[in-house]
């Protein structure tokens, strides 16, 4: 990489012929500041220009490029000082106008009789019309070989950029780094995956022959990227595991044996295997950092349990981190069923919790073993005196810093998540190696799946009827309506609205209570703890209730506007309902106006699979940040994207593990250049 860290790709775009100091500000806000950066600037799509459109065959709708004579040109004036530029263009065919809004001097630029390349949107403007369209003037018959006749790239743009000075400039820095003398995958590693070498790789990706050439030469690079993300995730983990040894927990003590004799129910196969990988892990000292995932009422918290009585075989302390008091204080309740007649005292830390400061005290002391809370145990005044063991429930609702505060708690704790859907930055990083993962893919005996309904307005009656008749047998209903931030106040007021009128009209006569997260903790507590103990038949409000209520008799979920909510915030949602043995229903109303609203609803109603979920959630949304905090959105990394790039990603943790197997330290002269892009993903976080 020494050799390539002095080559042309180093200097400042600005050396490049055209860009001045303006432009290069431009170029910045796209993250451009060198030739490299302008290098690996990939395109995000490629259009094939090599064959015009004639233009009599012309449609509205689509991407279109023709070619003809300009028969009339005009600059047309608007309102507001602003201008439109319109030409006219002709073939043997048909002819068709072009548009550019707000540049009226560009008329000037076609004189009558020539020859030009279009491409553009087809619309209707007094007719067929290519709206903005890009063109080229052709002089002799050709243009400049970068915008028509061939394959063209489409860039990602800012400000007043546009996609022919890009491939310019690009173009000139292909030609200024022609000869680069190094690449950072060896060379019998692209052999055996069928890469390019870089500088045939980078040309190929920008202004390939053909669209598939292009995408391959991506591919080159996605890989290239992924297999650094790998190395510098699993070189810092061994990093991590070699200077700070964990805890290698007793896990054949007799507290285990205990509890595994006075479980009341067998755990099923799933259950066994998450055991069984927990227990390994925490039997080494390799610290865990595991993710549990499995739908509401799969058993994830048996699996943590066993845990538990592991870390209290040798005297460890556990912390047992929910998001709500309510949760908490339900998760509290089932740990001291299980472990109180074993002889283990569970602490509950939460805001309102009676007797806070003396559990603290206990904790300090070591005289407690178990904590289970909210927020409250990873404040300064909450210590632990041996915390061998972090249980984050809900773990998509905290963040990467709250989720780091808590595994400060302790010096080197085992780490478990657990979650009925991964939000998408935390199945990202359990693919590329930061986490290991177990799945609970299978419901205890008995326990039936949701099921998931849409619901059209014309059965709305229907659903009334039902809702009405499980009350009539003892079964709840949740009622959730959407709401957002940036009109709280106003969306809040037709949620309280909506209320009233299902109270006093289809569901009059019902046992209802509205909960919005504008009511105080007491408020909301007292809502919530009148639906769990059955004095309501219906709870309705907001997503205030995603978690935080474990109510067996809750058989049926309704979200209004379903659309308007997120993938994996549905499926918890879903989750609320279901967790006795009646069979329960999530019904989904309203239309989904776009097509992404439209494939969320398609892929709740196909599957009750999280994983699934969160896959397709991942695809959605992207992975988030992989070096920072961010949980879903644009991914930090520059080519590849880990749902679409999945077989890549595979590939790469293969070679990853292979190539550090043969070369811990990355010292070899083949792997200088993965040295350098392993350094670059090293700090990653769980």
């Amino acid at each position: 990489m020494d050799a390539i860290s002095a080559s042309p790709w180093n200097r400042a775009v600005e050396t490049l012929p055209g860009i001045g100091p303006a432009r290069a500000a431009l170029l910045a806000q796209l993250g451009i500041g060198t030739v490299r950066d302008l290098l690996f600037h990939f395109p995000r799509a490629y259009e094939d220009r090599r064959a015009p459109v004639p233009i009599g065959a012309l449609a509205p709708g689509g991407v279109r490029t023709v070619q003809g004579e300009i028969v009339r040109r005009r600059r047309v004036e608007l309102r507001g000082g602003r201008s439109m530029a319109v030409i006219a263009v002709r073939d043997g065919t048909g002819e068709v106008a072009a548009t550019w809004f707000g540049r009226g001097a560009l008329a000037a630029r076609f004189p009558l009789g020539t020859r030009v390349v279009l491409t553009g949107a087809v619309g209707v403007y007094n007719g067929l019309a290519l709206r903005n369209p890009e063109y080229d003037i052709l002089a002799g018959g050709s243009g400049d070989g970068l915008n028509t006749g061939r394959v063209v790239p489409i860039y990602r743009l800012a400000g007043k950029l546009t996609q022919r000075a890009l491939r310019r400039w690009i173009h000139a820095a292909l030609d200024a780094c022609a000869d680069l003398p190094g690449d950072p995958l060896p060379a019998p590693l692209r052999e055996r995956l069928g890469f390019a070498a870089l500088s045939e790789a980078l040309r190929a990706a920008h202004f390939p022959r053909e669209i598939a050439e292009g995408e391959r030469a991506r591919d080159r690079f996605a890989y290239e990227e992924l297999l650094g993300l790998q190395l510098g995730v699993l070189r810092a983990r061994a990093g991590r595991e070699a200077e700070r040894k964990g805890y290698a927990h007793v896990v054949g003590g007799p507290l285990l044996a205990a509890l595994g004799a006075a479980l009341p129910f067998a755990l099923t196969a799933a259950q066994r295997r998450a055991v069984d990988a927990v227990l390994a892990d925490m039997a080494s000292a390799r610290p865990m950092v595991r993710l549990l995932e499995g739908d509401v009422g799969c058993g994830k918290t048996a699996v943590a349990l066993h845990a538990i009585a592991a870390a209290c075989d040798g005297g460890f302390q556990t912390a047992f981190m929910a998001p709500t008091e309510i949760l908490a204080e339900q998760h509290a309740l089932t740990l001291r069923a299980r472990l109180a007649p074993l002889g283990v005292a569970v602490e509950l830390l939460t805001a309102g919790a009676p007797g806070a400061a003396a559990a603290r005290a206990r904790l300090a002391r070591g005289e407690a073993l178990v904590a289970a809370g909210t927020h409250a145990l990873i404040e300064e005044r909450t210590i632990f005196r041996r915390l061998g063991l972090a249980i984050i429930d809900e773990q998509h609702r905290f963040g990467v810093v709250q989720r780091g505060l808590l595994a400060a708690k302790g010096a080197i704790p085992d780490i478990l998540h657990m979650t009925a859907t991964p939000i998408p930055r935390t199945l990202a990083l359990t693919a590329c190696g930061a986490m290991d993962i177990s799945v609970i893919d299978e419901l205890p005996p008995g326990r039936l799946p949701v099921k998931t309904a849409r619901v059209p307005p014309a059965k709305l009656p229907g659903l009334h009827a039902y809702i009405r008749t499980q009350a009539a047998r003892g079964f709840q209903t949740y009622y959730v309506c959407p709401l957002v931030e940036e009109s709280e106040k106003i969306d809040l007021s037709a949620v309280t609205r909506r209320f009233e009128e299902l109270r006093a009209g289809p569901l009059a006569g019902l046992r209802a209570a509205l909960i919005h997260g504008r009511l105080d903790a007491a408020e909301k507590d007292a809502v919530m703890r009148r639906f769990t103990e059955g004095a309501l038949d219906i709870l309705f409000g907001t997503t205030v209730v995603e978690v935080g209520i474990d109510a067996p008799r809750a058989t049926t979920m309704v979200i209004e506007d379903a659309a308007r909510f997120g993938l994996t915030q549905l499926h918890q949602l879903r989750g609320r309902v279901g967790r006795g043995r009646e069979q329960s229903w999530c019904f989904l109303l309203g239309k989904a106006e776009t097509p992404e609203g439209r494939r969320r609803l398609e892929i709740l109603c196909a599957t009750t699979d999280g994983f699934k979920i969160a896959e397709e959630d991942l695809a959605l949304r992207g992975p988030g940040q992989f070096r920072g905090c961010r949980q879903a959105g644009l991914c930090d990394l520059r080519v590849a994207d880990p749902a679409r790039d999945a077989r890549l990603l595979a590939e790469a943790r293969s070679d990853a593990e292979r190539i550090l197997a043969a070369d811990a330290r990355l010292e070899a002269p083949a792997h200088q250049g993965l040295a350098e892009a392993a350094r670059a993903h090293a700090a990653i976080p769980a």
